[in-house]
């Protein structure tokens, strides 16, 4: 699997970053020649907390703008409670559909049931463990969403106990680091969060002491084992402090699965 080089777009007001990804993607092998599928990620929005209002508005415009067959969500939508309910619904709801999620560690926290409950009510399909088979006019995808790893939800066996193909779904996980469990079960391409891009960053520092903690995936893409991954800073802070480094900047990523031939 192979990764063209992404083009970064600079942001309108609310400060986000879209990044562009081609990929070479082991499922569109059966698909129509020159095909693709574009799918878009966010994450991390943390609504009602540290994440400001212009970022959550500017979010969905991007998402709408950039056209994607499909929508992925890549867990803490909100902070530690569920006071902010509706206004998280109110932000989905402005989203381009379709839509797959997954959870992250602050909506287990805050309430895992309702969060997941509101997701299916607003259209979500929501993967917890679990795996959905999408079709985009005759182009097939499958989905697998594990839960999130950093609360040890995260089960790849059963998320892939169903999944006749492994090496060509498109996985969903909040917690970077679950991607070198989710190798060893046939996934080859997994989209998560969690880091913030490091949220506060300091060249030659913050890289250091995120190792130091063991947190080897802080942004862009990787090799998890047998797995390429890519993480995604996310929208918004469940922490008052400020996004320092251009690896921090909120985002939107943008993926255009294309055959590999």
């Amino acid at each position: 699997m192979a990764v063209g080089a992404a083009e970064a777009h600079g942001a309108e007001a609310g400060a986000l970053t879209q990044r562009v990804h081609r990929v070479a993607f082991r499922g569109a092998q059966d698909w129509t020649a020159r095909s693709r599928v574009r799918v878009a990620q966010l994450s991390d929005v943390h609504v009602g907390f540290g994440t400001p209002v212009e970022t959550l508005l500017a979010a969905q415009r991007m998402a709408h703008a950039a056209q994607p067959d499909l929508l992925v969500l890549t867990g803490d939508y909100l902070n530690r409670s569920l006071a902010e309910l509706d206004n998280l619904r109110d932000w989905i709801a402005g989203l381009p559909r379709p839509i797959v999620a997954t959870l992250g560690n602050h909506d287990h926290w805050s309430g895992a049931v309702g969060i997941r409950r509101m997701l299916e009510k607003q259209g979500v399909l929501t993967l917890a463990n679990e795996h959905a088979e999408l079709d985009f006019g005759g182009r097939r995808l499958t989905v697998v969403g594990v839960d999130d790893g950093f609360t040890r939800r995260d089960d790849a066996p059963r998320a892939f106990a169903h999944v006749t193909l492994p090496d060509r779904a498109l996985v969903l996980s909040h917690e970077p680091r679950t991607a070198d469990k989710i190798g060893l079960h046939g996934g080859r391409l997994v989209l998560s969060g969690h880091t913030h891009g490091g949220q506060f960053v300091v060249p030659g520092i913050t890289g250091a002491l995120t190792r130091l903690i063991g947190m080897r995936y802080l942004a862009g893409w990787y090799q998890a084992g047998d797995a390429q991954l890519y993480v995604n800073a996310g929208v918004g802070t469940s922490v008052r402090v400020p996004r320092v480094g251009e690896q921090a900047m909120p985002e939107l990523s943008v993926f255009d699965l294309c055959s590999e031939g």
